[in-house]
């Protein structure tokens, strides 16, 4: 389990599989906008109910990254 309060921007997100998908640029009450790639960068909305735990100041989710690119909601770019 984790705690809302534990999450903030800047924080490193991973898979369940242990691989990178991004950093977390912004966060709501429902989602995490996970900013992924710096060249061709596209933003995807995770839902905090995809979070499986937070440790060591990352983010791990329920899923690997083929699972979350397979069907992701991307967001427009924030500037």
């Amino acid at each position: 389990m984790f705690d809302r309060s534990e999450i903030h921007k800047g924080m490193k997100v991973r898979g369940n599989d242990g691989h990178t998908i991004g950093r977390i640029i912004d966060m709501n009450d429902k989602e995490l906008i996970v900013e992924k790639g710096f060249i061709r960068r596209h933003d995807f909305a995770v839902s905090l109910e995809d979070v499986r735990e937070v440790i060591h100041g990352e983010v791990v989710l329920n899923h690997g990254r083929d699972s979350l690119f397979s069907a992701p909601r991307e967001v427009p770019i924030q500037h």
